[in-house]
């Protein structure tokens, strides 16, 4: 066995074992009561986020390819704000909703009276 292969077999022997101790970590974990179920929350995240970037980094041979990582992981972070400011802006009447509601089959209230809830002409 050529010395190149061996180094290999070691990465992989250590990303099986820390595999291996951050399972036993999550089961451990899932025994604990904590106060704020967000606490068991954000542990269980960060240990799933440990495991998945072991996983990809080396079983996926990501750990090569940076810089198209960090592009997909920008052009995600965009999407995601993009998605989640949109209804709290629309919310605001930020993106000045349209004055016409459009309902069912493409009929629209015209004169929508807020103020009894009822609806206008159509």
């Amino acid at each position: 066995m050529s010395n190149d292969m061996s180094h290999h077999i070691k990465i992989y022997r250590n990303v099986f074992l820390g595999l291996l101790i951050l399972t036993v970590f999550t089961v451990g974990a899932s025994y604990i009561h904590f106060d704020k179920e967000w606490l068991g929350v954000a542990l269980g995240l960060a240990i799933a986020c440990a495991k998945g970037y072991l996983v990809a980094s080396y079983f996926m041979h990501l750990n090569d390819e940076k810089r198209f990582i960090y592009l997909t992981l920008l052009i995600t972070i965009a999407c995601f704000l993009v998605l989640f400011l949109m209804p709290t802006l629309w919310h605001n009447n930020t993106l000045k909703s349209p004055s016409n509601i459009p309902i069912q089959n493409g009929e629209v209230y015209k004169n929508y009276d807020k103020s009894t809830k009822s609806g206008g002409e159509y």
